[in-house]
C-alpha cells in the first residue's frame, strides 16, 4: 500500500471519530442545558457544530479521491489544514446543513464569523478589543450574559439537522460518503434516540420529515 492510500485510509477514520465525537458533544451540550450550565451547553453546542464541519471536510478529501482525483499528501495537508480553523469548520457546517434547520439570524452568525466570538464569550469573562488594545469604555461581558433562548436555539437546530440527516439516509434521500455513518445514520434507533434526547423541534423540520417518512426505507 503506498503512502498516499495510508493516508487517505487515516483521513477516512478521523471522519469517523470526528462525526462520534460530535455527537458526543451534542449530548453533553444537552446535559449541561438541562442542568442550568447556560453557558457551558452553548460552548459544547458550538463544539459539536464545528465537529460536524471537520467530518465533511475530512469526508470530502475521501470522496474525491475515490472518484478519479489523485491528491499528493501536499494536497491533502493543504486541504485539511482548515480543520485548525474554527470559523472554516463552522461555515463547512453550514454549507452541509440545509437552511430549513438555520433560521437567517443564525445562518448569518455561521458564515461571517460571529459564531467564534459567541464561543469566547460563553467561556470567557472580557472587555471587547479595539484594534491592539482593551477598549476600556466598553461594558465587561461575562458568560452570564448568554441567553436560555439563545442556547436552545443551536441546540434545536443541531438536533433537527441530525433527526432530518438519519430519516433522509434511511429513506434514500440522502447519502454520506462514509460507510461507516451512513449506515449508522440508516439505523432506525439512531432517530429515535435524538427525537428522545431533545423533543424541541423546529416546525419546518416536522413537515420536511412528514414528507420524507411517508416513503418506504431505501433497499441497503
Amino acid at each position: 500500500m503506498n503512502k498516499a492510500r495510508t493516508v487517505l485510509l487515516k483521513i477516512r477514520r478521523i471522519a469517523v471519530a470526528s462525526f462520534k465525537n460530535a455527537l458526543r458533544l451534542h449530548e453533553d451540550s444537552v446535559l449541561m442545558f438541562e442542568n442550568d450550565r447556560i453557558p457551558s451547553a452553548l460552548h459544547t453546542s458550538i463544539l459539536a457544530i464545528e465537529e460536524i464541519g471537520k467530518y465533511f471536510m475530512h469526508e470530502d478529501v475521501w470522496f474525491h479521491n475515490r472518484h478519479g482525483a489523485k491528491w499528493t499528501i501536499q494536497d491533502m495537508q493543504k486541504f485539511l489544514s482548515g480543520t485548525y480553523s474554527h470559523t472554516s469548520k463552522q461555515r463547512w457546517f453550514a454549507g452541509h446543513a440545509d437552511s430549513r434547520f438555520i433560521s437567517k439570524p443564525l445562518l448569518k452568525i455561521l458564515l461571517n464569523g460571529d459564531l467564534e466570538r459567541i464561543k469566547q464569550k460563553a467561556i470567557y469573562v472580557g472587555i471587547p478589543r479595539k484594534g491592539r488594545n482593551i477598549d476600556l469604555e466598553k461594558r465587561l461581558s461575562t458568560p452570564s450574559s448568554i441567553s436560555r433562548r439563545q442556547v436552545e436555539n443551536f441546540i434545536t437546530m443541531f438536533n433537527d439537522f441530525l433527526v432530518d440527516l438519519a430519516v433522509g439516509v434511511r429513506k434514500g434521500v440522502y447519502s454520506l460518503d462514509i460507510p461507516e455513518i451512513d449506515d449508522w445514520l440508516a439505523e432506525p434507533e439512531f432517530e429515535l434516540h435524538f427525537v428522545m434526547l431533545w423533543p424541541k423541534m423546529r416546525p419546518v423540520t416536522k413537515k420536511q420529515l412528514a414528507r420524507m417518512q411517508m416513503h418506504d426505507d431505501a433497499e441497503r
